[in-house]
């Protein structure tokens, strides 16, 4: 009985050795492939990062968002277009995320509503991302083009009844590398709080 006893025990601190291990190889090589990634431009004043794997499209796009708040004056309605494409490109871009934790466009949402976004992401259109390896063989679609981008002024109404008069309902299209089978448009409603613009509304 108790040589029974001992062989169970030793099973089951193997089998908690092996689980424990494996969160924890996993953990680290997530925890890895991150570090990897360097920011290699920054606007100090809107808190913006621009990462090394980051598409030309991005970097881009980046530049002339950076052109426009670093102007005297910034105009916002060239803020708020360049906030939506910045978006939609790092969003629905998943050729270079590095696993379904690594959600693009999360700058661009404000602090309060960034965990909700980011736990919808994860279980929707982040899926199914597998951990970025060199034998990483999946078809990820990759932001080409922003093909329109056309804006009004509006107002949002927050959950807790709060109107928000200096609001933007932006309608945009783009275009993949590959056709995929993707959402290629959307209606987003973008708010300025303080000097900051953010996505608070996509559908």
């Amino acid at each position: 009985m108790k040589k029974s006893k001992k062989i169970l025990i030793f099973i089951l601190v193997a089998i908690i050795i092996v689980v424990l291990g494996y969160f924890a190889y996993t953990l680290l090589f997530s925890n890895e492939n991150e570090k990897e990634v360097k920011v290699i431009k920054k606007i100090n004043k809107y808190g913006y990062n621009l990462k090394e794997n980051e598409t030309e499209l991005y970097k881009d796009e980046f530049d002339k968002l950076n052109d426009i708040l670093t102007k005297d004056e910034v105009d916002y309605d060239a803020y708020a277009k360049s906030v939506a494409k910045l978006f939609i490109i790092d969003f629905y871009t998943l050729s270079n995320k590095l696993s379904k934790n690594d959600i693009g466009g999360t700058e661009f949402i404000k602090d309060d509503m960034k965990d909700n976004f980011i736990e919808e992401a994860r279980s929707t259109f982040y899926k199914y991302l597998q951990v970025k390896t060199d034998d990483r063989n999946q078809e990820l679609p990759e932001v080409s083009s922003i093909d329109d981008v056309t804006l009004e002024k509006t107002e949002f109404k927050y959950a807790d009844k709060t109107v928000d008069n200096n609001a933007y309902k932006v309608t945009i299209s783009w275009s993949y590398k590959q056709d995929l089978g993707y959402e290629s448009n959307a209606n987003m409603i973008i708010v300025k709080q303080d000097k900051k613009l953010y996505v608070v509304e996509m559908d």
